[in-house]
C-alpha cells in the first residue's frame, strides 16, 4: 500500500512567504512522522485575475527549490477540481495519496464551487482519521500576506515593497525578439522580450536586472506600450543593459524589477523622450554606482 502523506494544497500564485509557510510546515510534519510530503497546485487560479504571479514553469521552479518528495500539479480547469467534495476527498485525498494530515491556510476550500470549505473539511477529517493542520494567516507590516495583495502592489508599480510579502524580487523571463530598432536609433538599445500572455506586467520603468543565465547585469526596463511611436495597445517590456556591447543572446532571459522610478508616458517628439531616456539611464547608473555588491547578490 502506498506509504501514507502530508498533505498541502493551494494555487500558490507567486510562492509567496504564506506559501513558503504552508510548505515549511508540511516538511516538518512529514519528517516528524516519517511521511511522504507531498504538494498539490492548481496549474493557475481558478478565478480570472489581472495576470498571474508565477506561470506555470516559473511556479514550478520556485517549488523545486524546496525538498517536496511530490509535487503534484492541477489542471485549470479540470475533472478533478469538478469534483463534490467528498469525492475530491474520498477519491483523491485518500484512495491517490493515502493522506494522513492537511495543511491548510484558514481560508481554504476545495471541491466544486468551492463547497469544500474549513468547517466541512474539520467534520470530514475527523470522521476519516485524518489530522488537519489549520495556519493562521501571516502578516508583514500589520498587512495579510495574500497573492491578490501582492497582485495589486505590483499593478501599483510598488515593486520594492513586494520583496517584504513575495520574499523575493519580482521578476519575469522571457525570449528576446527583434523589434523594429528604433531605440537602437535612439542611442539607447535595448532587449524585447516575449513573455506569457498571463504573467502581470506592470507598466512604467524600473530600476532592474537582466540576466540569460551567464552573467546578471545592470539595466533599466520599460513596460509599456510604447506610446510616443503610436505602436498599439500590446504591453512590451524593454530592458536597456547598462554599459553592455555586444549582441544579447536569443536565450531564456530574465528580467528582475527593482524599483520604479516613473510611469510610462507620451512625449511630444523624439528628442524630448531622449532627453527623458538619458534621464533613467543616469538614475539607474547612481543607482547602481551605489550598491557596488548589489549585482553579485542575485542569482539568474
Amino acid at each position: 500500500m502506498l506509504k501514507k502523506s502530508v498533505i498541502t494544497i493551494g494555487t500558490f500564485d507567486g510562492v509567496h512567504k504564506g506559501h513558503q509557510l504552508l510548505i515549511q510546515k508540511t516538511l516538518s510534519v512529514a519528517k516528524k512522522k516519517k511521511l511522504r510530503s507531498v504538494l498539490i497546485a492548481l496549474e493557475k487560479p481558478v478565478k480570472k485575475v489581472s495576470g498571474v504571479l508565477t506561470t506555470y514553469q516559473e511556479k514550478e521552479d520556485e517549488l523545486k527549490l524546496f525538498a517536496l518528495e511530490e509535487i503534484y500539479v492541477l489542471k485549470v480547469p479540470s475533472d478533478i477540481l469538478r469534483m463534490s467534495p467528498n469525492r475530491f476527498f474520498d477519491d483523491f485525498l485518500i484512495n491517490i495519496f493515502n493522506v494522513d494530515t492537511i495543511i491548510c491556510s484558514f481560508d481554504f476550500a476545495f471541491g466544486k464551487d468551492r463547497k469544500g470549505d474549513i468547517v466541512w473539511l474539520t467534520k470530514k477529517a475527523k470522521e476519516n482519521n485524518v489530522t488537519l493542520q489549520i495556519l493562521n494567516p501571516l502578516k508583514v507590516l500589520s498587512k495579510q500576506i495574500s497573492s491578490s495583495y501582492i497582485r495589486k502592489l505590483i499593478e501599483l508599480g510598488n515593486v520594492k515593497n513586494v520583496v517584504n510579502f513575495l520574499g523575493r524580487f519580482y521578476s519575469f523571463v522571457g525570449k528576446p525578439f527583434r523589434n523594429q530598432g528604433l531605440a537602437t536609433k535612439l542611442g539607447y538599445p535595448t532587449v524585447n522580450l516575449k513573455v506569457d500572455k498571463e504573467k502581470l506586467l506592470p507598466k512604467g520603468v524600473y530600476l532592474s536586472t537582466i540576466s540569460n543565465g551567464d552573467n546578471i547585469y545592470a539595466s533599466v526596463t520599460n513596460i509599456g506600450v510604447r506610446a510616443t511611436f503610436n505602436m498599439g495597445s500590446k504591453i512590451v517590456p524593454e530592458t536597456h543593459i547598462l554599459d553592455f556591447k555586444g549582441k544579447w543572446k536569443k536565450t531564456l532571459t530574465k528580467v528582475t524589477l527593482l524599483k520604479k522610478i516613473r510611469d510610462e508616458k507620451r512625449f511630444n517628439d523624439i528628442n524630448a523622450l531622449k532627453k527623458q531616456i538619458a534621464k533613467d539611464v543616469e538614475k539607474a547608473t547612481k543607482f547602481f554606482c551605489s550598491k557596488q555588491s548589489f549585482l553579485s547578490d542575485l542569482a539568474f
